[in-house]
Formats: C-alpha cells, sequence, structure tokens
C-alpha cells in the first residue's frame, strides 16, 4: 500500500465515522436501513474527497 492510499483510506474512515455520528446526533430515530445508505454514501465521498486530498 503507497503514501496515496493509506491517507485516503484514513481520511475516508475519519470522515465516514463523523458522519455517522453527526446523523447519530441530529436524527436519532432513524432506520436501519437508512443508516446503511448514509454511511455507503459517506464512504464513497469520503474516498473521493481522499485521493484528491492525497494523490498517488
Amino acid at each position: 500500500m503507497n503514501k496515496g492510499s493509506t491517507g485516503m483510506a484514513l481520511f475516508a474512515g475519519v470522515f465516514v465515522g463523523v458522519v455517522v455520528f453527526l446523523v447519530e446526533y441530529l436524527i436519532p430515530n432513524t432506520s436501519l436501513i437508512t443508516k446503511a445508505i448514509i454511511a455507503g454514501l459517506s464512504a464513497l465521498l469520503g474516498g473521493w474527497i481522499g485521493s484528491k486530498l492525497f494523490p498517488k
């Protein structure tokens, strides 16, 4: 694993954690399906942003 992909993976993981925490805090009564969709979309978005911030 090279340095760019490590930075991208760390950024994506932190991004997903922050988004899921905010969704849990702001909208506490969401269904499991909605939480999974939000986590998946935030992982895609976090990976995309991370690849822009940490190019190979």
